[in-house]
């Protein structure tokens, strides 16, 4: 499948290593944040607890934190970013339409 968004830059925490933003454009050149999951749940693409489960089976180390109406969601390595962009990140595809 062909991906409807371009991978841009990864932001890593420099104390703990994590990725904390995958920023990547749209075809029209709009920027936004892979690692922004309320886009999903928010179109319903996918429920926070699917999510979390496709997230365990791609054997991604992460961290869900809730942040007011929405979660902030943290990759433990540039690894786990890689596996989230190849397997989780394909699901924006259904947002950019």
């Amino acid at each position: 499948m062909e991906q409807k968004f371009k991978v841009n830059q990864m932001l890593t925490n420099r104390q703990t290593g994590h990725v904390e933003k995958i920023y990547a454009t749209t075809p029209d050149g709009q920027p936004f944040d892979l690692l922004e999951i309320s886009i999903l749940t928010h179109y319903e693409v996918i429920t926070l607890e699917a999510l979390e489960e496709k997230l365990q089976q791609a054997g991604i180390t992460y961290e869900l934190v809730p942040v007011g109406r929405t979660y902030l969601l943290t990759v433990a390595t540039k690894e786990d970013a890689e596996r989230f962009i190849e397997q989780i990140a394909p699901l924006y595809n259904e947002v950019l339409q």
